[in-house]
């Protein structure tokens, strides 16, 4: 029942530490559930037999001054995972729903698709790092699409296979023209498009004359923050302001 679950425990990382314990609870928040920091019997009692699907299972426990310490079977756990209980442990504690859309740059056509010899180290990173952060979406229960889709018979499509990682393609000859017309008309008729006037308020020195010329010229943007704002979504950044339409497709 503590309002701040995420600060009763602490997952111990010290090498130094870990000698003689996995897991604290700081005295501090011992201090503030139990009259001076006491953990009384049956809780410690409940802490140190917990058992189940996923839990590592806990060898032993004792308060500290640092606080209540616990250290985790550690043979019984290697034991499992041997086992293959591996399954178990990756578990998330709680499902999600909701969709992710992940942006690799690395691998848009700058004119033309990436190869495996155009790749350098640091776009490579890039695209191992959206592919881990895909997995753990989905892992949360989250559904997730990556961008952009790559042609199947690609040389780089090829080899991120080859590296275990599973990329959207689609046949060389695919277009995605048809779905990128009805984005355009959606942001168009969109309620949070920016006039070239609002803009203009908004921008001093003679930026809406530039702001109005760019609206002329078939250029849009949409306000995130107004999204965010009447839409009830969580999470916005609010050093977001703008996001031109082309951007989106």
């Amino acid at each position: 029942m503590f309002p701040e679950p995420e600060k009763l425990w602490f997952k111990e990382s010290s090498a130094k530490n870990l000698r003689n314990r996995d897991f604290l609870s700081p005295s501090t928040m011992l201090n503030t559930l139990y009259a001076g920091g006491k953990v009384p019997p049956a809780v410690m009692s409940r802490v140190l037999s917990l058992r189940g699907s996923g839990v590592l299972p806990v060898a032993g426990g004792e308060v500290m001054g640092e606080g209540l310490r616990l250290r985790v079977d550690r043979v019984a756990s290697f034991r499992a995972v041997l086992a293959g209980g591996t399954t178990e442990y990756l578990k998330p504690s709680s499902q999600m729903e909701g969709c992710v859309v992940l942006n690799c740059p690395a691998l848009h056509p700058k004119p033309n698709t990436p190869t495996p010899d155009t790749l350098s180290l640091g776009q490579l990173r890039t695209i191992l790092l959206a592919n881990h952060i895909g997995t753990l979406f989905r892992r949360k229960g989250f559904e997730v699409y990556f961008c952009p889709t790559l042609p199947e018979d690609s040389d780089v499509a090829t080899f991120l296979q080859a590296l275990g990682i599973d990329w959207p393609t689609a046949p060389a000859n695919w277009t995605n023209d048809e779905r990128e017309e009805k984005i355009q008309k959606a942001l168009e008729n969109s309620p949070y498009r920016e006039k070239g006037t609002e803009r203009g308020r908004r921008t001093s020195g003679g930026g809406g004359r530039k702001a109005v010329e760019e609206e002329n010229e078939g250029g849009l943007r949409i306000n995130l923050k107004q999204v965010f704002q009447e839409e009830g979504l969580l999470g916005y950044d609010p050093t977001l302001g703008t996001c031109k339409g082309k951007a989106w497709i």
